[in-house]
Formats: C-alpha cells, structure tokens, sequence
C-alpha cells in the first residue's frame, strides 16, 4: 500500500457510515450505540467533556486542518454554512475553551447536523486526498499556514498556542494530515470510551 492508500483506509475507520459506507468498522458510529440524546450531551463530571462537544471538536480540527492549514481554501464549514444548521455561533476548534461554553455547545448543538457535518468533513478530505500527489506534502506546515486559521477565528482566545505549535517547523505536512485526520480522531475516540463507562455503557 501507498501513503494514499494507507491514509485512506486509516480515515475511514475513524467515521461513519453516512461519510463513507465502504469498508468496515466504523468508529463514530459505535459512539452515538444505545445511548440516548440527554447522555450524548450530558458532562458525567464537571472535568470530563460531553461526547457531543468532542465530535464537534473533532469535525472542527479536521476541517480546519486540512481545508485551511493545508490547502489554504474555504472550510467546509463556511462553504456550506454549518453554524446555522448546528444552531451555535463558535467556529473555533474548541481547545481550551472554558467549561461554560463546553456546557452551553452540548446542550444546544443540533445533534443531527453534527454528525451530517463531520460526515461533510470526511467526504471532503478524501476527496482531496484520493486527488493529491503525497510527496507534495514532504515539506513543513508554515507559520503563514497557521496564521490562516488564526485570522478567521479558529484556536478562539484561549488557545492562541496552537497557531505557534501548528507553525513550529517541526510538522511535515503528511504528519500533520496523518495527525489531524486521524491519529487525533483515535485520541477522542478513546476519552468518549471513558466518558461511555462514566454514564454506565460499555466502552468500545
């Protein structure tokens, strides 16, 4: 398998069957398994997340990442005017934000339009990816690659850090796509397991 190859069949496993019915497991969809609506919002401790607010946060990461970051073009978000359809005004990726706003997303989020967002999300990063050339990603993500993200509001007042560990020259842009499409994805995936056995469901 080639680096596309690869990406592709990692990508997948990390979503659902609305984004891509191919293929077989499919993560996101053993997230929302037997749980009902108030459980998907609900934070089992003032120090864990709601599993609604870290899909959202997942959908955002991606889309920012591989849609502004890397390709330096609209969000898929803006393109097709998520906000209003989700019914929430913050368009930033979610890191750091206070527990208030964690709170205030979980509860208000359109639950449907969500996953139809991040479904939107995936479809558009593959379609980029079955298309790209990977040895055109060999070079590392810029601070004006960054910057992109941090002008249009996306790291949000209290993760201003993110756009200088985005721009630290240490990222190859394969690494970040590898990272912020899928290894990322893995990392949430496993904290809404915990939260699944904190509202008494089996994890994964």
């Amino acid at each position: 398998m080639d680096a596309r190859e690869i990406f592709l069949a990692r990508h997948t496993c990390v979503h659902s069957a609305m984004m891509n019915p191919e293929g077989g497991w499919k993560e996101e969809d053993t997230i929302w398994a037997g749980l009902a609506e108030h459980e998907l919002r609900r934070r089992p401790t003032p120090d864990h997340n709601s599993i609604v607010w870290l899909v959202w946060h997942m959908a955002r990461c991606e889309d920012v990442a591989v849609n502004t970051a890397l390709r330096a073009t609209e969000e898929v978000l803006d393109r097709d005017a998520w906000l209003a359809q989700l019914g929430i005004t913050s368009r930033h990726i979610g890191t750091g934000a206070p527990s208030e706003e964690v709170t205030s997303i979980s509860q208000t989020i359109n639950l449907e339009a969500l996953r139809a967002y991040r479904a939107a999300v995936g479809r558009e990063t593959r379609r980029w990816a079955a298309m790209l050339d990977f040895d055109t990603l060999d070079t590392a993500v810029s601070a004006a690659d960054a910057r992109r993200a941090a002008a249009q509001g996306d790291f949000g007042e209290h993760a201003a850090w993110v756009e200088e560990h985005w721009a630290c020259n240490e990222w190859r842009r394969i690494d970040f796509l590898f990272w912020l499409a899928i290894e990322h994805n893995w990392f949430h995936i496993g904290e809404i397991g915990v939260i699944r056995g904190l509202l008494h469901h089996a994890g994964f």
